[in-house]
């Protein structure tokens, strides 16, 4: 495709924006057939120059067991290089991986945390997932209100969001 010879033109240059979308070329398999361990491949190049981008979707395809076999403390340590360098998808992914209990203990406390990080940064998923813990009285003093709040918030571009606040009665 012609996508993915500017983005190999722009990879074979160094630039690790062009390695991060042959890479997602390959995991979406948007003009060639999908292909987890190339997209991981290409991540890893892309994430070794500095994309934080690359080191989110390498941390995917870990915690997800995408063309590698699953590993959550290696997921986690890929969200945490990427959160460190400002990526909210990334802060929101580390607050999953709490929740859940995937690789650590599940801390509804770290969640909580990683989740206000991601959302103060604009991550509608983020403020979905507090909206979560406090319908929920997940570490947190259930609280249906709260919950509806931080459900609006991210019912602006979350179709969960707006399902929760559906199955609560509330007109977002």
């Amino acid at each position: 495709s012609q996508a993915l010879t500017w983005f190999l033109k722009a990879a074979d240059g160094g630039n690790s924006q062009g390695m991060c979308n042959v890479g997602l070329l390959y995991f979406q398999g948007l003009g060639l057939p999908k292909n987890y361990t190339e997209a991981m491949r290409w991540f890893l190049k892309s994430a070794s120059a500095g994309n934080t981008e690359a080191m989110f979707n390498v941390g995917t395809l870990l915690r997800d067991g995408l063309g590698v076999p699953a590993n959550y403390p290696e997921a986690m340590r890929w969200f945490r290089r990427a959160a460190d360098a400002g990526d909210n998808a990334a802060e929101n992914a580390i607050g999953v991986l709490y929740q859940q209990g995937l690789g650590v203990p599940v801390s509804y406390t770290d969640a909580m945390s990683w989740y206000r990080t991601a959302a103060d940064a604009g991550n509608e998923t983020a403020m979905y997932n507090i909206g979560v813990l406090f319908e929920g009285g997940l570490g947190v003093a259930q609280d249906r209100d709260q919950a509806i709040v931080w459900y609006r918030k991210a019912a602006v571009g979350n179709e969960l969001a707006k399902a929760a606040l559906k199955s609560l009665g509330v007109k977002n």
